[in-house]
């Protein structure tokens, strides 16, 4: 019996020890994750999402995130959720604003949104578009409405204008942690997820789709962290080649997340095909996603020079990362034209003697005819 009960501490020794080993060999984002799992599963912090809603506004509340390491962009706890406004009732409403806050684990402090990576928001596109007989527009795009992140704590539509959805309609949220500088210590937060909202029987409002348009860049996928090559001058050295990875019409691999040296730096990326403008559009609305040590990022008709968006992004002198990053918002709206090419300029400077991480994309919204037409046919 001895030896028996020998052999099985034994065992569980090396079990655990070769858990631990392979533990320590994944990237920071993987070990989060069962970490997470871990501590909600054992009932060690709080793992579900709440939600409080009023007459205008819905508050969705995460699980507690744990924070003990540095996470830069997509590397912290997250807790993804799909969630309704009210499915007590079937109405529409139009969406108008978003916003997200860290706060306390009792939920009465407000935190530094330094530990805001990213909320997500995203329709699901079949359910959407059916609920609409709008079928054509499946798949047709990434279902994305919006994102908030690091330096953009919030944002509201232009007045009289909305992204429409049903009360009891399912949307999708995505909150990720960040922590780009605490290291002496262990705590929990939560994000406190505010989506404003107007009801169309007493305001009916303009429809606006929404599109994401980002930078990527080309690497040599047999040799993806080479960086620039006589063949390939304007490769990237991608952080990755699992997640942000692409392959363009031709074929050839690109990043939307990548790598930038210490100093200043330019990139410019044609975003044509990704608008994908079938006919003109009329643009209201522009949010950006960057990362810590963007200056400046453009969005310029390359047809006529003219300059549509110029974010000049706010970086934090006596830490990493973004005090603020300006969004674009106009009633009147900015046209765009099919047979025009668009390009995203960017510039950045990292102040550190470091490799950063760098993302740079744009959450668009302009009008939609189509919905506006559908919408037209609802009596109130």
């Amino acid at each position: 019996m001895k030896r028996r009960s020998k052999f099985i501490v034994i065992f569980l020794i090396l079990v655990l020890g070769g858990g631990f080993i392979y533990f320590t060999t994944l990237k920071t984002r993987h070990q989060e994750l069962i970490k997470s799992k871990v501590y909600y599963t054992l009932g060690l912090v709080d793992a579900e999402w709440t939600t409080e809603l009023t007459d205008n506004s819905v508050t969705f509340t995460s699980p507690t995130f744990v924070i003990s390491n540095i996470y830069k962009s997509m590397e912290g706890p997250k807790s993804d959720q799909y969630v309704v406004i009210d499915d007590s009732k079937e109405e529409l409403l139009w969406l108008t604003s978003f916003k997200t806050n860290a706060v306390s684990t009792d939920e009465q402090r407000k935190m530094s949104n330094d530990f805001v990576c990213h909320t997500n928001f995203e329709y699901r596109d079949a359910e959407h578009y059916n609920r609409w007989n709008m079928t054509e527009r499946i798949n047709s795009q990434y279902p994305r409405i919006t994102s908030i992140s690091n330096g953009v704590e919030a944002f509201e539509l232009p007045d009289g204008f909305g992204f429409p959805v049903f009360s009891n309609e399912r949307v999708f949220i995505n909150a990720q942690a960040l922590n780009h500088n605490i290291t002496d210590s262990t705590f929990s937060i939560k994000h406190q997820i505010k989506i404003g909202y107007s009801n169309h029987k007493d305001t009916p409002l303009i429809p606006l789709q929404p599109k994401t348009i980002f930078m990527m860049f080309p690497y040599d996928p047999q040799d993806p962290f080479k960086g620039p090559t006589e063949l390939l001058p304007n490769a990237c050295i991608p952080v990755e080649t699992k997640n942000h990875s692409y392959l363009d019409i031709e074929g050839n691999a690109l990043s939307g997340h990548w790598i930038i040296a210490p100093g200043k730096h330019r990139y410019t990326y044609d975003t044509t095909q990704q608008l994908q403008i079938k006919d003109s559009i009329r643009l209201h609305q522009i949010t950006s996603h960057l990362h810590p040590f963007a200056d400046r990022f453009k969005l310029r008709d390359k047809t006529t020079g003219l300059v549509i968006y110029d974010c000049k992004s706010e970086n934090f002198t006596d830490k990493i990362g973004l005090k603020n990053t300006p969004s674009f918002s106009n009633q009147k709206g900015i046209w765009m034209h099919k047979d025009h090419d668009y390009e995203m300029l960017l510039e950045v400077d990292n102040t550190t003697d470091k490799d950063q991480e760098m993302m740079a994309s744009m959450a668009i919204f302009y009008y939609d005819p189509e919905m506006q037409e559908k919408v037209n046919k609802i009596k109130l």
